[in-house]
């Protein structure tokens, strides 16, 4: 099976940031989730990259969808997933990022979006053959698993004696980021692509461990452009969108005022937003002489 893996450099490329933001200015995590909506999730090589180094399914195609999932009734409870695409036409996939929680609940939420992924599709005059597979993706980070030592684990239904897969219709990925310190132990370039991911996703918060993600930024192009698209945004993000809604609102743009932003698409309108707020500016300067 052809998996897409980590584009490693034997020379140092060409921008390696030392920090994603300077000590004085807060430091932002990765997770935070503006940051990983609109860095990662809106980027579909990283997205693709990252999915990639599971090694769960070859991927051909990769399509973000909508987060929110329409109710079916009144009493049923809404769901905003942190990312929710679909893989090949075939694979149903879910990230979910939790900085909070017991492995008990945090699990429980996991079964319930796989059931409300599965009884959403349209089966009507099909056969059951033809349903979607679920992959679940669960970013812990804080203590998830019982012992420290322990990055990624998986698992999926199978028949107790002969290990016969009973579904392969579920199933479910770790990842812990709250407990990667042990891995220092190990030289960077030994460090598989998932733990890279792991280090950068739990510490990218952290100014004492920016020098530590700046040498995997010299082994791993794909990280290194998501850790230097990150820093390309303002050092004070929730100001930064604030400012870009009161613009927007002034341009009266009807438009753009429906998108969600937190689903990635604010890093598709703000160049358009910049681009038209120098011509509101001079129509003021204008108006005023």
């Amino acid at each position: 099976m052809k998996i897409q893996t980590t584009l490693v450099r034997e020379n140092p490329v060409p921008y390696i940031p030392r920090i994603l933001y300077p000590r004085e200015s807060k430091t932002h995590s990765l997770l935070e989730d503006g940051f990983f909506k609109n860095v990662i999730a809106n980027d579909e090589k990283a997205m693709t990259n990252f999915l990639s180094q599971w090694r769960y399914c070859e991927i051909n195609s990769l399509e973000i969808l909508p987060q929110e999932q329409k109710l079916d009734h009144a009493l049923q409870k809404a769901i905003r997933y942190d990312v929710r695409g679909i893989i090949n036409g075939k694979i149903l996939f879910v990230i979910e990022v939790q900085r909070q929680g017991t492995c008990a609940k945090v699990l429980k939420r996991m079964e319930y979006y796989a059931a409300r992924l599965l009884a959403a599709q349209k089966m009507r005059g099909k056969e059951y053959e033809e349903l979607k597979s679920v992959w679940l993706i669960l970013i812990a980070d804080f203590n998830f698993f019982p012992n420290p030592g322990i990055i990624t684990d998986e698992t999926e239904t199978r028949l107790r004696i002969a290990q016969i897969p009973l579904t392969t219709v579920i199933h479910l990925s770790i990842m812990e980021t709250g407990r990667t310190e042990f891995l220092r132990k190990k030289p960077v370039q030994e460090l598989m692509g998932l733990e890279r991911w792991a280090i950068l996703f739990g510490n990218s918060g952290d100014p004492e461990k920016q020098e530590w993600i700046r040498s995997i930024c010299e082994q791993d192009e794909e990280i290194r452009k998501v850790v230097k698209k990150m820093s390309e945004w303002p050092k004070n993000y929730e100001e930064y969108m604030q400012q870009t809604m009161e613009i927007m609102r002034e341009m009266d743009l009807e438009d753009l005022r429906e998108i969600d932003f937190h689903r990635g698409a604010l890093y598709k309108v703000v160049m358009l937003v910049l681009k038209h707020a120098k011509m509101l500016m001079c129509h003021k300067v204008t108006h005023k002489n």
